[in-house]
């Protein structure tokens, strides 16, 4: 494959999916690949080593864009590509434009929001996850649990809406995702799991510590993520808060708007847990403020597609405590523990065994070993080969 033509919602400093292509593109570009960046919307001037340019198709939320599917419809005759990989796009629209073009289209799926209209498969009346494949259920949910925007008709709408997106995805040629709970997730949705093939985000090389340092001498925990009620903050406090106060650990919380988020500060009070509360974090702060840890908390109280940051811990020999939810116990093996979801007091068991002087040791080399599934050259090599494939 010589042309690619990668269409993603966002190129810039943000989250997860941003940070994909942070890693994937100069890679891609560096191994002979000429790419054409498309987004919905470019921060600034980073297009991550590549030239990107903005086309403004819908979001989620909004009807398709008829003028941005005919820019991408020019755009794609313009640089011919050979493969084309789009992620995060709901513009139908656009997706039909990408179709009708003759190369082999790769959908990358990084959250659930093709298969839920609410984004995060969580009952927002009810603390609980949703297992149900969009549709019938959704509309039944709106009713019973409040979902979407209640009982109403715009909440039939935007369902009716998200299946449509869901049912173009299911038109690509191969659907990429990041753990086997996506791809089941995929299949439940009607997509055929034969065409989804599982591509976890892959870590650049000044990702991996070349030894595993030795952690702090004051335990130290590292939440790093934006602090939303579904990323479990909250519930990491009170975990914490469990502990007697000379086997609570330090509490390094980093993310967008982590500074600002009062209700967390006045509940790390309540409790009497030391924070070092950061900002947002660039690669190499992040990787820093893990080295500065003994491990991370993933205590997220949404089925997470992945959880990026369990695998850059490992590759810095930290493991991780978390919740049992979505992909994570796919990556944390043996390399951490986690617990059944919101059950804090496991959740402070977790913590207290994971920073064990004792144990440690084990868990921070097991972190380090299963990192190497993670190297940007195998994922490279492997989005190549679906690429290419006939």
């Amino acid at each position: 494959m010589r042309n690619l033509a990668v269409f993603c919602d966002r190129v810039g400093d943000a989250g997860g999916a941003e940070r994909y292509w942070e890693t994937v593109l100069p890679a891609l570009a560096a191994a002979g690949v000429s790419v054409s960046l498309f987004a919905r919307e470019v921060a600034g001037n980073n297009g991550f080593g590549v030239a990107a340019r903005a086309i403004a198709w819908a979001d989620e939320t909004q009807a398709p864009a008829a003028e941005a599917a005919r820019a991408v419809a020019e755009v794609l005759r313009d640089c011919r590509p050979d493969a084309i990989v789009t992620a995060s796009v709901f513009d139908t629209g656009v997706l039909d434009a990408v179709r009708a073009a003759p190369a082999r289209w790769l959908a990358r799926i990084h959250d659930h929001r093709p298969f839920c209209p609410t984004g995060d498969r969580v009952y927002p009346q009810f603390s609980a996850t949703c297992c149900a494949p969009m549709g019938r259920a959704c509309r039944a949910a709106t009713v019973t649990r409040g979902c979407v925007r209640g009982p109403r008709p715009s909440s039939f709408r935007e369902i009716a809406a998200r299946e449509t997106v869901r049912d173009r995805i299911a038109r690509a040629d191969c659907v990429l995702v990041s753990s086997e709970y996506m791809r089941a997730t995929c299949a439940a949705n009607g997509i055929d799991r034969a065409r989804v093939a599982i591509t976890p985000p892959p870590l650049p090389d000044a990702a991996f510590a070349s030894a595993v340092h030795a952690p702090p001498e004051k335990p130290t925990l590292l939440f790093a993520s934006r602090p939303t009620p579904r990323k479990g903050l909250g519930s990491l406090l009170r975990a914490l808060g469990r502990l007697p106060p000379p086997e609570r650990p330090r509490l390094i919380v980093a993310g967008a708007a982590a500074a600002d988020d009062e209700s967390s500060r006045a509940l790390a009070e309540q409790h009497g847990i030391e924070v070092d509360w950061r900002g947002h974090l660039g690669a190499h702060e992040l990787r820093a403020a893990i080295d500065a840890a003994s491990a991370v908390a993933v205590p997220s109280l949404w089925p997470e597609p992945f959880g990026l940051i369990g695998i850059e811990a490992q590759a810095r020999g930290r493991p991780a405590v978390a919740y049992h939810v979505g992909g994570i116990p796919e990556w944390i093996g043996d390399a951490g523990i986690a617990v059944r979801r919101g059950d804090e007091a496991a959740l402070a068991a977790a913590i207290r065994a994971v920073l064990d002087r004792g144990a440690w040791p084990r868990y921070a080399a097991a972190a380090r070993r299963r990192a190497e599934d993670y190297h940007l050259n195998a994922h490279l090599s492997r989005l190549l080969e679906l690429c290419n494939a006939a």
